[in-house]
């Protein structure tokens, strides 16, 4: 009987680890995962001030970006390099915006053969509200990202225009 017992409980252990690795949610899923962890991040709540913006950027964009993050924004002429020069320039967007939301659409992701770092093309969708005028904006958006302690961005660069705007060269 007691034998019966070690059997079943070896069993279960077996079952309980291997149900632990089939629930580990995928790199794809955790680089989507961090990509919506830092729109959400970036994004303008209503009845933020500088402060709450600020605050929010320091205790959670260390989680999503890397310390020596690049960003470039070619059309706003930004050139970022740094989570904390990031996180002032971001916690500035509620200067302009009364609201914003930001969403990655199309979301293309590319891993290294040693799920090392990832690239992944999307578009970003703005909705933003300034002067109680709504407007929608579409960006495309490229990433890098690297793995160390988790997926973090490396690069982030948004471009001049659309590749679907009929205005676009």
């Amino acid at each position: 009987m007691n034998r019966k017992w070690i059997i079943s409980a070896g069993c279960a252990v077996v079952a309980a680890i291997a149900a632990y690795f089939f629930t580990l949610p995928s790199d794809e899923d955790q680089i989507k995962k961090c990509l919506s962890t830092f729109a959400s991040i970036v994004s303008v709540k209503e009845n933020d001030t500088i402060i709450s913006r600020t605050a929010r950027m320091r205790s959670r964009m260390q989680e999503v970006v890397r310390d020596d993050v690049q960003v470039t924004v070619e059309e706003l002429s930004i050139d970022v390099r740094g989570r904390e020069k990031l996180e002032d320039d971001a916690a500035k967007a509620g200067l302009a915006y009364s609201d914003a939301e930001c969403t990655f659409i199309g979301t293309k992701i590319e891993i290294d053969p040693a799920k090392t770092f990832a690239k992944v093309d999307a578009t970003a969708v703005v909705t933003a509200k300034s002067g109680g005028e709504r407007k929608v904006d579409k960006r495309d958006v490229h990433f890098l990202l690297r793995k160390d302690d988790g997926w973090k961005i490396d690069t982030l660069r948004v471009n001049r225009t659309r590749a679907d705007d009929p205005t676009s060269p």
